[in-house]
Parts: C-alpha cells; structure tokens; sequence
C-alpha cells in the first residue's frame, strides 16, 4: 500500500464503540493497524477530553453532543477523520414521594418471590424503580398475611412486602388464553413486483449474494485458531477489536433463512449451509482450545466471566445479546433453511447456558440483567423457549426462566408504567420472550406483562411514524414531541416492537393491533431501508426538521443486522390462518398458496385491491378493516360488505370453492394526525401513509393546506403539491431532507 492509502485504511477501520449512548471513558486509540499515529483533538473537552475521559452534563442541563476530530500521520502523509458523540447527561436523582406495597402470595411453609425492585412514586408524578434488599423473615405455616420489611436504594423510606399464604388453589378449572392464529407455512406467502416491500426484498436479496461468507466468518474462526481464508476482517461493531462482534453474523444466518424461505433460491441455501458448517467447526475448536463444551462465540468467555463480575460497559459489551443473535440465526436456518446441523449446534449452545447460569444465584442474575447495556441479553428468553419447544428439554426453559428481568417485568405486571430513562430496545425482545414463556407453559403473570407494555408503548411512546425512543432510551410518557431528533426512533426497537405486535394478535384477533403494525411497517421499518443495493439501513429515523437519514453499511450496527433480516419478514403477517377462518390482515400485492388456499392481491390503483380468492372446505375470509380509513366496502359480484365485526374485520362466510374475484375499496383521503401531547404538531398521511415534505429548511414548516394538495400529474399516485411544496411518502425518502412534524 502507499502511504496515502494506509493512512485512508488506518482512518477507516478505527472504531470507538456505540457513540450514541456515551456515559464512559472512550478508549482512544494512538496507532493504526498499518502504522499511523492518532493525534485526537475534542471540541468540547467540557464533556470529553482529547484523551477520551467524559465527564457527562449534570441532570437536567440534556445530553450533549460532541465533535471528535482523529489526524492520522504516516510518514509524510496525513489526513483527518470527524466523529460525532452523544454524551447521555447524568441519572436523575429520584425524589421518593411513596413506595408502593408489594403483595405477593405463597403457599403455607415456603418462601415468596419477593421482587428485587420496588416501584416508587415520584414528587412530580413519575413512577420509576429502585432495587430493595428485603428483611430476613421465616414463613407462614399457615394461612395468613406476613408483613416484610425492606430497605430501598438511595431513600430511606422503608418498603413493604405483604405476603399472603394460601393453600394452592385448584387449576383444573383455568381457562387458558391460547394462540388462534398461525402462520401459513414458509414459502406459502410471495410478495408481487411493482410495490415498495418487494423491490427492498429483491435488492437485500441481491446484496445477501454478494456478501463474502468467509469475512461472516472471520471473527469465529480467529477465536478457535482456524485458517480465516484470507477474508478481510469484520468492520465497525464486528471489528477485531470490538467487543459486540460476532453479532451481524447471526442476523446474516436469518437473513439467509428467510431469504431461501421466500424464494426457495438455492444460491441462497447453499450460503447458508456454508456459513453453518463454518460455525460448526468453529465450536469444536472451540472446545479444544479449553473453553467449556458447547461455547460459541466470536471470542473467548471472558466477557461472559467479567459479566458475573458486575463489569460495565463499555469494558464489556453485552455478550449474551450476541450469542442470541448466533442462537437466533441458527434456529432459522433449522426452520425455515431445513439445516438439520444448526440445530446440533444450537442444541449444544443451550445446554452451555444452562450449565453456565444454574450454578448463580438469582441474585446475581437479576444484577447481571438489571445492568445498562453490559447485561442486555437480546432474544435469549425468546430462544430459549423455542429450542425447549423443538427439542423438548425442560433445561431449555428453565435456562429461559434464568433470564427473567423482574426490574422490567415487576412493574409491567403491576401495570405501571416505569419506562422513562429505560434502554428501549434492551427491553422490547425481553417482553416477547415473556409472551413466549406464556405460550409453551400458560402463566398468566407472562401474558399480562406483554399486553400491559404494548399498551404503554403504543399509547405514550410511539412517534407518529409508529417508531419508539430517542437515542435509544424510552423518555417520560406522552413527551413525544419534545425529542424530534436526528436520533428519534430507532429501527431495532421497531422491528422488535412488530414482532411483539403480532405475537398479541395471535392470541386475540383485533383491526387496532394491526393499525399499529401497519403503520409502523409502512412508515418506518419499510423507510429504514438505503435505496441502494448496499444493505444500507437507518440506525434512527430523523424526526427533526430538515432531517436526513443515515444508512448503516461499514459501521455494522444492530439496526444494519436486523435490517438484513426484516426485509424477509414483509410477507409474514400478511395473511394468518385459523380454524374458521383466513385472516387477511394487510393490503400489500401478494400470493398466498397451499394445497387448499390461494389468494391473491392486486392493487389497482391508490384504495382499490382485487383479490381472487379460492378457499377448499368450509372456512370463512376475514378482510380487516383499516383504522385509518374513511369509508371501506366490499364487493363480490352484486353483494356488498360494509360492517366490521368487534374485532375490526369483516368476516365473509361463503363457498369459496369456486375461484371468486373479490374487490376491496379503501377510501384514501389526505388527513392530519395530532400529536397526543401537542396539538400544535401536526403530521400528514394519505392512506397508510406518512408524508414527508422534501424540504432542507431546518425550521418547522407551517402544516399546508389541505384543500389545496394536489396530485402530481407523473403517475405517482402517492406523490402530492400544494404551490411549490412538495410530498411523498417517507418510505420514497432516501438521501433527500425532509419534515414529518409540521406547525399548526
């Protein structure tokens, strides 16, 4: 290389970790790979010294960003590199008003569950968590109440435990909740050309060919000693010396089982069993190389020793978040890819978590999960459980059990809302896993927890666009518009948010469910996508005005991985199956088909579907009716469907055995939406779709005038003007700046 082109190579593969979310010292380094030297300089060396040391805003003052400027010099070459950081201002202090009592209930002679945490009640009308030790108390032997005192963090108002013993009540008589709705199977569903989903499967599709499998792989086998096959090393958060690595590579084995699912494309399968033998070699040398038996990962277990140590972040960097992306990838490629090694592989990894976390106390664990970013642990609930269900070892779910969060799960089951300062989608995969343990074994306390975070996510934490936290953090319910930001919303939570949405509505049908993933499928998770074929996708969706998107591609983000992922999931809730019924949930062109149903969906125009529709036995179809909607019907032949039943969907009872054309007419109109907490903000939707202004001016646009947005005459039908200005739906967004929040 020359000298100009290791200094270009020094400077690009420097990595400083999550600079989003900064409230430690930053490890500058001081010399490249290749042989540069660093000299670093910071503008604001208030919040950040040259030398990395932060000192974070007082509470109160909000977080700070700040520039860092890298000079990299080699030989008599130079050149220079900007870096821009989020420092997180200091934690509250929390102002103890009251401490709520918490009731638990045990049988006769045996210890209660007492929580780790106490929700308190703050001055100014906040609810939030502190951890509490509680007294040493001997129990009950009868029936009766047993009052427990504790002693609650940072206050000295005391907390109280009421313990009620009873005999354990007979279950046999317990109406259990269960899924009625199921997935068809994969490949079952195909999504058509000419709509914005299948163009961005099409294009990830294309980039997942051209990935370099042995780079995927390169973090793995550097750590078991094997041969790396002269693949380049892992960039940004994968990099060699970053402590999340290994991460992309699980969402790289889904995203190759979901791509195979949806097109049955052997090029893909053949990657993919490619990327599951490499692994599979990589465990073995694993294990010869000292670490326990069944040990998977892109480095060694200390991060997991360090971890058990109460260690923080950013020394280490949640390394059970990793291994549930590794676990995740490869029961999707057991699945939906038909890999019957992945599943060996996954099997052996479970029974290394188990063996790993029997051996702590529950103590330890709930510290470990309770710590910021250092014990965020993903999907590991989730997984775990689907592995006990397709293996059938009960060690599996107890491993899943040993993951239980009762600083999140505590106060969800208690209905009250304790998410303002909270790491949003640390949280959102633990409240699926929840609905998962529900699921395989019916624990009630499971169910509520899920559906009481919906509710409040969906009601006090979600943007218009349906996308949830800024800077990745939950912020004090019902404040939405003061946190319009470049880093409103990020992908991640929303994917994940989706995923938890359609888990509720397989339990229980309902049209406001769907709204919801509607409209955050629509808006943000399909605009998070570069319009290049480069796997781009947005880390946060700028809210701000004049915001411009950011595609992730080199810095391998968990919004790049679960981006590479969620193109393969468009298809997935488009339609559902019962016992009475096919339930056809969004309006997206489309096929549905096995042996006894095909549908399919054409969109017309703007509003206007034709569905042909052959269903063999005796089964109804069930069209949802859009929330958003003005005025919806539909027509076969001479009849017409107008009434949605309690559920929001129109349910149509008929022989279908005929193949009977259906057409379905949803009245678009251009709308306003206000936002909850401020009526001045205003957002704009035609349909299912938010508008976005192209505009670079960096002030709020005044909300235009509705009677006067015109259509633009270039056969977009999505496209509209009102004078000079200029809408389109954020999905059509792609390096453009643009406004979603506009003044009243």
């Amino acid at each position: 290389m020359t000298e100009t082109e290791i200094v270009k190579k020094d400077l690009e593969e420097i990595y400083i970790g999550n600079l989003n979310t900064v409230d430690a010292d930053l490890k500058l380094p001081l010399k490249g790979r290749n042989g540069s030297s660093f000299q670093w300089e910071s503008k604001e060396i208030l919040f950040i010294s040259h030398d990395g040391k932060v000192t974070r805003p007082t509470f109160g003052v909000g977080n700070r960003k700040v520039t860092l400027q890298v000079e990299a010099k080699y030989l008599g070459s130079r050149a220079s590199r900007v870096f821009e950081a989020t420092v997180l201002e200091e934690p509250r202090k929390v102002r103890v008003k009251e401490i709520k009592k918490v009731i638990v209930h045990a049988e006769p002679g045996k210890r209660a569950e007492l929580p780790p945490v106490v929700i308190v009640l703050e001055e100014n009308g906040d609810a939030v968590t502190l951890p509490v030790m509680w007294d040493a108390y001997e129990p009950k032997k009868e029936e009766g109440i047993l009052c427990v005192c504790g002693a609650a963090e940072d206050t000295e108002k005391k907390a109280l435990a009421e313990i009620h013993y009873e005999k354990k009540k007979s279950m046999e008589n317990k109406v259990r909740d269960k899924e009625v709705l199921v997935s068809f199977p994969a490949g079952s569903v195909t999504l058509k050309p000419g709509s914005m989903f299948y163009e961005a499967q099409e294009k990830m599709a294309e980039f997942l060919k051209k990935t370099d499998d042995d780079q995927m792989l390169y973090n793995f086998r550097a750590a078991a000693g094997l041969d790396t096959k002269g693949a380049q090393p892992m960039t940004g958060w994968d990099a060699p010396e970053c402590n999340l690595k290994g991460h992309t590579t699980g969402h790289y084995l889904s995203a190759l089982a979901l791509s195979y699912s949806a097109s049955g494309d052997e090029v893909l399968k053949k990657k993919m069993d490619y990327m599951v033998s490499g692994l599979f070699h990589c465990q073995k040398a694993l294990e010869e190389k000292g670490w326990h038996k069944g040990f998977l990962s892109a480095y060694g277990e200390e991060q997991f020793d360090l971890l058990e140590e109460y260690t923080t972040y950013p020394t280490i960097w949640a390394p059970y978040y990793t291994l549930d992306k590794i676990m995740s990838g490869l029961y999707d490629c057991c699945t939906l890819g038909e890999n019957h090694q992945a599943l060996e592989l996954l099997q052996r990894m479970g029974d290394w978590v188990y063996e790993r976390l029997s051996v702590l106390t529950k103590e330890q664990r709930d510290r470990m999960w309770s710590m910021y970013i250092a014990g965020e642990f993903g999907g590991m609930i989730g997984i775990l459980v689907k592995l006990y269900e397709k293996a059938g070892k009960e060690r599996y779910y107890r491993a899943a059990e040993y993951f239980r969060n009762e600083k999140l799960f505590y106060p969800m089951a208690e209905n009250v809302d304790t998410l303002k300062d909270m790491h949003a989608n640390q949280h959102i995969p633990q409240i699926i896993g929840a609905l998962e343990m529900y699921k395989a074994k019916g624990e009630k306390r499971y169910l509520d927890i899920a559906r009481n975070f919906w509710d409040m996510v969906t009601k006090g934490h979600v943007y218009t666009i349906g996308g949830t936290g800024e800077t990745e953090m939950f912020h004090m319910a019902g404040h939405l518009t003061d946190y319009l930001t470049d880093k409103s919303a990020e992908s991640c939570a929303s994917y994940n948010m989706l995923r938890l949405t359609s888990g509720l509505f397989r339990m229980k049908p309902a049209g406001s469910r769907m709204d919801y993933y509607e409209n955050t499928l629509c808006n943000h998770v399909l605009s998070s996508m570069s319009h290049a074929y480069d796997g781009g996708t947005t880390y946060f969706m700028p809210l701000r005005p004049g915001g411009q998107k950011e595609f992730s591609t080199e810095e391998n983000t968990c919004c790049h991985g679960t981006g590479l992922e969620s193109r393969f999931r468009y298809m997935e809730d488009i339609y559902m199956d019962s016992q009475e019924s096919v339930y056809i949930n969004l309006y997206i062109p489309s096929v549905l088909k096995t042996d006894k149903i095909h549908i399919e969906q054409t969109e017309e125009t703007c509003g206007v579907i034709r569905f042909t529709v052959r269903i063999y036995g005796d089964k109804e179809a069930a069209f949802r009716v859009p929330g958003w909607t003005d005025g919806f019907e539909i027509r076969i032949g001479e009849e017409i469907y107008r009434e949605a039943a309690a559920d929001g969907y129109i349910h149509i009872r008929r022989n279908w055995n005929q193949e009977t054309t259906v057409i379905v007419r949803e009245i678009y109109t251009m709308r306003e939406i206000v936002s909850p907490d401020n009526r001045k903000f205003r957002s704009l939707a035609y349909g299912p779709y938010i508008l976005a202004e192209v505009s670079e001016e960096e002030a709020f646009r005044p909300l235009p005038d509705l009677q006067k947005m015109r259509r633009t005459e270039n056969g977009k039908c999505l496209e509209f003007t009102e004078g000079q200005r200029r809408f389109v739906p954020l999905a059509e967004i792609d390096h453009e700046k643009y406004h979603v929040y506009f003044m009243k």
